[in-house]
């Protein structure tokens, strides 16, 4: 079976068509029909070369390329082909994955699963994808490596909302907790949206939210996972030396481990799940870990992501789909390289009635006066009091309501 649909004959016919008005429209749609299978082959091409991990991902290319003029198709095929020597090999093995999952759809739609699901004459589940192709063993299994590299070689659900009404609710539940970070939750919102267009499933590009302590930063993440149902894991930059809970270390050192994203994967078999990293500016780089910020940037392009070579399992796994986001108190110690790979946002504390009304939410349930109210909200916008400490205010009134009353 051949790898792309036959071209058409650019030569013709040989039979010379008669010079009348009935023998020029023949020709011009036998011309028109051959322009459009040659602009529909090379986008074919194209899109396989883009590496789709879906159907879904290829419809959405291939739609998109058709509706392009063939002269810009043309020029980035071209540009794809000469990245890659062996592209055709390459788009081979794309094609053979995604009629996998054809077969596999064929059989009727069903439920996504769960992530324990298992694969059946080499088919992928509904709501799953794959992110490792498990290498041969070699020699003796020394630390589990093995049993990871096929534990890691099955179907891994895709977590998180799957519509966009579901995006919708998502962030606005986010925009009512938090309407001071109106502008990160907007674009992190039309981001989801246009994940679900793209691939089908919710992923976000990385974000960098640039604030003081204590503003919301890394509580709006943590909240962003826990409504949108995905696994998450926070990095403390503050006190990470080395760049090795990043990316995972050699295979080669007794104490060799993955890297966060993989280890995540791993252990929740979510194919997205969303990592934290915290004060990012803070990470220091030492003399034989390296530097954590600069071990981050492969996961912070998709392409580069999409078949990172662990140390660890000695093998690429694809990483594109988690999210990244990252926080800061500043900018210093981060590089221009990384910078170009986040969007960031400068965010700040909450004032006004997006304050007051954050304080009445966050003390609901307590017998807490207006006037309490009134003076916390002038304390944290006057910066001597942070949204931390309006949390250890919260422990501190639950605990005065506990003691015996006394007469």
């Amino acid at each position: 079976m051949p790898l792309f649909d036959d071209d058409l004959d650019e030569t013709g016919s040989a039979e010379e068509l008669p010079p009348t008005p009935a023998g020029f429209r023949r020709e011009w749609a036998q011309l028109r029909d051959m322009d459009a299978s040659m602009h529909h082959n090379d986008a074919q091409r194209w899109s396989f070369l883009k590496r789709p991990s879906t159907l879904e991902t290829y419809s959405f290319l291939f739609k998109r390329a058709c509706g392009e003029p063939h002269e810009v198709v043309r020029r980035r095929l071209r540009e794809l082909q000469n990245a890659d020597p062996l592209w055709v090999g390459l788009a081979s093995e794309v094609r053979a994955r995604l009629m996998l999952q054809a077969g596999d759809l064929s059989q009727g739609e069903g439920d996504c699963g769960t992530a324990s699901a298992e694969v059946t004459n080499g088919s992928v589940p509904a709501g799953h994808i794959l992110l490792h192709a498990a290498p041969a063993k070699v020699g003796e299994d020394r630390r589990g490596r093995d049993a990871l590299r096929e534990a890691l070689a099955k179907p891994k659900r895709l977590a998180g909302p799957r519509t966009p009404d579901e995006v919708d609710r998502l962030f606005a539940a986010l925009f009512a907790e938090g309407p001071w970070l109106r502008k990160p939750l907007a674009w992190a919102w039309q981001r989801a949206l246009d994940s679900l267009d793209e691939c089908g499933w919710f992923r976000l590009p990385p974000l960098l939210l640039l604030g003081p302590p204590g503003c919301g930063k890394t509580r709006m993440a943590e909240r962003l996972a826990e409504l949108a149902g995905l696994p998450r894991s926070r990095l403390e930059g503050a006190s990470m030396t080395a760049s090795f809970p990043i990316g995972g270390s050699d295979f080669q050192w007794n104490s060799s481990h993955p890297g966060e994203a993989v280890r995540l994967i791993h252990e929740s078999d979510v194919a997205n799940p969303l990592v934290i990293f915290d004060e990012v500016e803070k990470g220091q780089t030492s003399s034989s870990g390296g530097d954590p910020r600069q071990a981050l940037l492969p996961f912070l392009q998709r392409s580069t992501a999409a078949s990172y070579r662990c140390p660890y399992l000695q093998a690429p796994v694809d990483l594109s789909h988690v999210t990244w986001i990252l926080t800061a108190n500043s900018l210093e110690g981060l590089s221009a390289p990384l910078l170009d790979r986040v969007t960031l946002f400068p965010v700040g504390y909450p004032t006004g009635s997006d304050l007051e009304r954050l304080v009445i939410r966050v003390l609901d349930g307590l017998e807490v006066d207006e006037r309490v109210v009134a003076r916390i909200t002038t304390e944290i916008e006057g910066g001597r009091l942070t949204l931390r400490g309006l949390e250890r205010l919260k422990n501190d009134f639950r605990a005065l309501g506990r003691r015996p009353m006394l007469h």
